[in-house]
């Protein structure tokens, strides 16, 4: 009896494994795409100086002009992998810069190189519109691309240490709009 119900219990066992493992292929699957988020044309002209609204803004206005003319802090593909690039790297006419603020701290920028205007990126909030909230314990990573209007944050938390997870953003009418998120809970023992 007892064998038997051991049997049982590793059927059961493998089954929600199994299944389990199918919704992980399924939510990868189903992740937005960057060629999902096609923009129309690439910025290829001279960039707009930046517009420097905000005091966040001015205070950081040589990382963010240093960006847009000479191409520091600018680059593609993810952050494991970034490519120093100049010009336009996200959306077709937009410039992500990024910077560190000390240990485990990001900002980012997002210029329009048409106009100049300053955009805060995902999650930030009033204050402190140029941080980015990621998980300061794990791998952050930010992917972009200039054909696509998508931007994904991977470890970036909405509140510290929680609502930690995958972000996918479009970026549309001037602002980023959440596509969909895949939550992890940071604050639970492996």
């Amino acid at each position: 009896m007892i064998g038997r119900l051991m049997e049982l219990g590793v059927l059961v066992m493998l089954a929600v494994s199994a299944a389990a493992a199918q919704g992980v292929v399924a939510k990868s699957a189903s992740a937005p795409r960057f060629q999902d988020y096609p923009v129309g044309e690439i910025f290829r002209g001279q960039p707009a100086p930046p517009v420097l609204a905000t005091a966040e803004q001015r205070r950081y206005r040589s990382r963010i002009i240093d960006g847009v003319l000479n191409g520091e802090g600018v680059w593609n593909g993810s952050w494991r992998n970034p490519i120093k690039a100049s010009g336009p790297n996200f959306a077709g006419h937009y410039f992500v810069i990024r910077w560190g603020c000390g240990s485990d701290c990001l900002m980012m920028a997002i210029i329009d190189a048409k106009t100049g205007k300053v955009y805060s990126p995902p999650l930030s909030g009033a204050g402190t519109e140029l941080y980015v909230p990621m998980d300061t314990l794990g791998d952050r990573e930010i992917d972009f691309e200039p054909q696509s209007s998508r931007m994904i944050l991977r470890n970036a938390c909405k509140v510290a240490r929680s609502e930690c997870g995958v972000y996918y953003f479009n970026w549309k009418d001037d602002r980023f709009t959440l596509v969909k998120r895949t939550l992890v809970d940071l604050t639970r023992e492996p």
